[in-house]
């Protein structure tokens, strides 16, 4: 059988290691293919650190190459054009065409702009390591630039950074900006006096998958780092160096961020598969794309079933990696013909921090603030590490 994995971020990574160790357990001869336009497997928790303090190299990204030289992994480094379902076939931008028996849809998400006008032009997204490497250089050049000026309004404009969504990636993203602003101050000779940090969200909670409580921690946390947070604050239109908000508002800010929200993307739909408003192709309690016998879909592009209510499960990077050693389980059972089992989630729940210092999160359920989230945190960074590297 040849099974072909589309992405090689925590799901696309996860299904290819493991179903790679049980077919060299035991001794099958079928392939398998990763392909990522990029050449490196990024670390999404350190995607905050890396946009400010500068978490850069392999503390950040592991090469692909280093991952899989010990297994019988193909490598195929190129961007999707095309997923032919009824060819089997994927097409990639550069011409090449990989047929597949199984395929592993694992693609990710790109930054979803709403339709709001001007945000996809006028602001900085935050999904990748590029994008953050980008982010951090803008930051750096803003502040550098606010040195020069003698007017303490412009200054005042160019220092403040505006970050749109107040998720997960928004609130640990203003954690660690507010954290860093002093030294970057120091560095580029910047008024300190004249930095502003403002945090946007439409709805009524910060980090409304907590509830309540979450939102009173982490706004209490950020208003003492400087964070200036603005609920039920929908974003009306973006411009050059300024947000039009609800209420007829204007905030101007140097540096505008968007991290509102997520989409699946476009090449899932315009295969013909079935998705839901966000992109995001649906499965069935196997995984597999709903019509589809030989399609599967996982992680951040697929609307996995959470319950009987219609929900799905949220895009996170600890689901991600237990659904791709949920689907090396099935296809190797496909296999080896054994019967498979439906995908039962497990909410072990999120940990995010606000700051190096500071956070929220609770695991298996059980609220906890401070410095329990950061240990937790490393923790789990450090054996996933582990897991990805091991021989």
């Amino acid at each position: 059988m040849n099974i072909v994995i589309l992405g090689a971020g925590y799901a696309g990574l996860r299904t290819a290691l493991n179903l790679d160790h049980q077919l060299r357990e035991h001794g099958k001869d079928d392939a398998v293919t990763l392909i990522d336009q990029n050449s490196y497997h990024q670390l999404i928790q350190k995607i905050h650190v890396t946009a400010t303090s500068g978490v850069h190299g392999s503390e950040a990204i592991y090469n692909l190459g280093q991952i899989l030289s010990s297994r019988q992994i193909n490598f195929v480094q190129g961007r999707v054009r095309t997923i032919a379902p009824l060819d089997r076939e994927v097409l990639l931008e550069d011409g090449r065409s990989l047929p597949y028996d199984r395929l592993v849809i694992a693609l990710g998400s790109e930054t979803a702009y709403y339709n709001v006008p001007g945000a996809r032009e006028h602001s900085l997204p935050l999904r990748t390591y590029t994008e953050a490497t980008t982010l951090r250089d803008h930051l750096v050049a803003q502040f550098s630039a606010a040195a020069a000026l003698s007017d303490p309004k412009q200054q005042r404009i160019m220092l403040t950074t505006a970050i749109v969504g107040g998720g997960c990636t928004g609130c640990e993203l203003a954690g660690e900006l507010a954290a860093w602003v002093s030294s970057l101050s120091k560095e580029t000779g910047a008024p300190r006096s004249e930095v502003r940090i403002a945090l946007l969200d439409r709805n009524k909670l910060l980090l409304k998958q907590f509830g309540p409580w979450a939102t009173r921690e982490a706004e209490r946390v950020l208003d003492q780092h400087g964070v200036s947070v603005y609920l039920s604050t929908a974003i009306e239109a973006v411009e050059p160096h300024m947000l039009r908000v609800s209420g007829g508002r204007v905030l101007r800010a140097g540096t505008i961020v968007w991290v509102a929200g997520i989409r699946a993307p476009n090449i899932i739909a315009d295969a013909g598969l079935p998705v839901n408003s966000a992109g995001r192709a649906t499965v069935d309690h196997y995984l597999r794309v709903s019509g589809q016998d030989a399609i599967f879909a996982l992680g951040d592009c697929a609307a996995i079933p959470a319950g009987a209510d219609g929900s799905v499960l949220p895009s996170t990077a600890s689901y991600a990696m237990r659904q791709g050693e949920y689907l090396a389980e099935t296809i190797f059972a496909e296999i080896v013909g054994r019967m498979t089992r439906s995908y039962e989630p497990m909410k072990l729940g999120e940990l995010v921090s606000l700051g190096p210092d500071n956070g929220v999160g609770n695991p298996l359920g059980m609220p906890i603030i401070g410095q329990p989230v950061l240990i937790l945190k490393k923790g789990i960074e450090q054996y996933y590490r582990s897991s990805i590297t091991a021989p």
